[in-house]
């Protein structure tokens, strides 16, 4: 099954969720998933069957302690026998304020925890030995407040950013987002391109979708939000792999039938 956890206090700005996905047995036809570009970057623990990048990254192995930076369009995956993963979803200011790897040296990129930070190998390997989900949580949630307590950022200036989008994501401008924060476009652009590894506009449209995809009722006028349906189309192939009507058939995907359709 698939389970998701809040972020305690002191972690709300910094973690979106912790996720686990168990599975003993999984049959052939839910072995293929989708990686969904969310606006998050994940750390992913796997300890269970080896797993890889399907599609135009065909067999590419992915490390068992990964973390995976921004993605722009959904990336196909395909597991093993046996799934027992556990992942942290990071915000973006999460990311910044946790690591000194810039985040657009991550973006389309998956790679080794370990170059990331050795600490996460260490977590990696300390919850190898055990299925004790609140164990899991509870050393994960030590290690980011540990990790926050050393590293003193100033991001005042990129979490407003944030919140401007996440205000503004249904009509937004990037012009006006300019104006808003007194700077030039190309200013704001290379300065958000540079903490958060995509674009004002990119991340933007990332949210929206996501915004609409994990809220049932957003979700049910969702071809309203869009400029029209061959545009809708276009952006959930982008970012799901499917179009909105086949997502809403049941897809064999775990990951898009965890948030379209909960755990049925």
């Amino acid at each position: 099954m698939i389970r998701t956890f809040e972020p305690i206090k002191g972690l709300h700005k910094i973690v979106d969720y912790i996720w686990v996905v168990d599975f003993d047995f999984l049959e052939d036809i839910n072995r293929e998933d989708i990686i969904m570009p969310l606006g998050h970057i994940n750390i992913i623990f796997n300890y269970r069957s080896a797993y890889r990048l399907v599609g135009e990254d065909q067999g590419v192995a992915i490390p068992n302690a990964a973390v995976i930076g921004q993605i722009k369009r959904a990336k196909q995956v395909r597991y093993g026998q046996q799934l027992y993963q556990i992942g942290i979803s990071l915000t973006p200011l999460g990311f910044i304020q946790l690591f000194d790897v810039a985040s657009l040296e991550l973006t389309e990129r998956i790679v080794d925890a370990i170059d990331v930070d050795p600490d996460l190998d260490d977590l990696y390997r300390m919850m190898m030995n055990s299925k004790d989900v609140k164990q899991h949580i509870t050393a994960i949630n030590h290690y980011l407040l540990h990790k926050i307590a050393l590293n003193k950022k100033n991001t005042s200036r990129i979490e407003k950013m944030l919140t401007y989008l996440e205000q503004e994501y249904e009509s937004l401008n990037i012009v006006s987002m300019a104006q808003f924060f007194c700077i030039s476009l190309s200013t704001l652009e290379r300065f958000f391109k540079k903490h958060i590894g995509l674009t004002p506009k990119a991340y933007g449209d990332i949210v929206k979708f996501r915004k609409h995809a994990e809220d049932e009722g957003l979700r049910k006028d969702i071809q309203y939000r869009y400029y029209d349906q061959s545009h809708l189309i276009k952006i959930s192939k982008k970012f799901a792999g499917k179009t909105v009507k086949e997502l809403e058939k049941l897809p064999h995907e775990l990951t898009l039938r965890y948030i379209w359709h909960g755990q049925k």
